[in-house]
């Protein structure tokens, strides 16, 4: 009410109008008016659009709601939600976060950034009632920013805050529970927050699943440096040792199962590059072990749960229940060395020839 009574009683300065005269003008007592511009009433809605004309002003001007680049309030609230993450004064920033919702209801920005405010003060809480009773509200608004945000960034950071109160408030079910709506594709992945409400042994085993998700995406990234590259590249050659170096440190026991397909590929790419070099004789031998991990992948194929051994993945396993091979691995590489003309250069060898028996 301060803010209209405020630009009211600027507008009536600037028109030259007495609080006398603007009350004759607008049919209402000069007491009336008097009120208005300190604060205490606010002038009937049926009364905006003539004060507006006659302060020659737009209704919006009026009620302060101009558009967001001319209006100083919004860019004061932007700045401060914009760096409210830098701050150590919670208590302070959430005094600004409440006037900003209060003053744009609309903006989900603010309503997150008050849920958020709201997170962290629980935690100053020692009493154990006004704790929960801090986390509740944070998790209502980052709840209502999640059910009606437009922005996915912005629904996710709701969502994500909201599973950490859940989590820290020892409510793990429904920390769960919101962590099973968590996204698959964000940078911080459904695994990610399902860590934030696990305990014990099924904590270790997700851990060690995100490991081995981790290496996949990583080997990923690295494949396409050397998959289909020139033998000539330094990168080409760089990468695929990077990627074999990595399979070896995270899994040094040689129980590769579903990175046996990796060190098939590699084997493959890295006899190509013998074969670039000239050097017949490593080139054989690295189709030879390219040959082990394609039978290695026939065996593990077959189905059920295979336990990795190795330290760092020893409480997971792969599971290739749902694998449906189309046909022998073994066979498929073996007529891919008779059919690539890349293997011309080795098929006068008796050692290559052996591979094809």
């Amino acid at each position: 009410m301060q803010n209209i009574g405020k630009r009211i009683k600027d507008l009536r300065k600037q028109n030259d109008l007495t609080q006398e005269k603007l009350a004759t003008l607008l049919g209402v007592t000069d007491k009336a008016v008097s009120k208005w511009e300190c604060g205490a009433t606010m002038p009937d809605l049926a009364l905006i659009v003539p004060l507006a004309r006659l302060q020659q002003v737009s209704t919006d001007t009026l009620l302060g709601m101009s558009p967001p680049e001319n209006d100083p309030r919004k860019q004061y609230f932007d700045a401060e939600y914009f760096e409210y993450w830098k701050k150590d004064d919670h208590e302070a920033d959430y005094l600004i976060a409440k006037q900003a919702v209060s003053e744009y209801p609309g903006d989900y920005r603010y309503l997150h950034w008050l849920g958020s405010v709201e997170y962290y003060i629980a935690f100053r809480h020692k009493d154990q009632k006004e704790f929960l009773a801090a986390m509740d509200k944070s998790i209502a608004h980052n709840l209502q920013v999640y059910e009606n945000a437009t922005d996915e960034d912005l629904r996710n950071d709701s969502l994500w805050t909201v599973i950490c109160a859940y989590r820290y408030s020892d409510r793990i079910d429904e920390a769960k529970k919101y962590a099973m709506l968590y996204p698959e594709g964000s940078p911080t992945t459904r695994n990610d927050a399902l860590e934030m409400c696990l305990k014990g042994e099924e904590l270790l085993i997700l851990r060690q699943e995100n490991i081995s998700d981790a290496l996949a995406n990583l080997l990923n990234k690295l494949e396409k440096h050397w998959r289909f590259e020139s033998p000539a590249l330094p990168r080409t050659r760089a990468s695929v040792l990077a990627s074999k170096a990595i399979i070896e440190t995270v899994i040094p026991d040689g129980n590769y199962l579903y990175f046996s397909f990796w060190m098939q590929f590699i084997h493959e790419k890295l006899a190509r590059i013998a074969i670039y070099d000239g050097d017949h004789a490593l080139a054989v031998e690295e189709l030879k072990k390219a040959l082990q991990f394609a039978k290695e992948r026939d065996r593990s194929v077959t189905g059920g749960k295979h336990p990795y051994t190795c330290p760092i993945l020893d409480h997971y396993y792969y599971d290739y229940s749902d694998c449906r091979p189309l046909g022998s691995i073994e066979t498929y590489f073996k007529d891919e060395l008779r059919d690539d003309k890349t293997y011309d250069p080795l098929r006068h060898r008796e050692d290559f020839k052996s591979l094809l028996g």
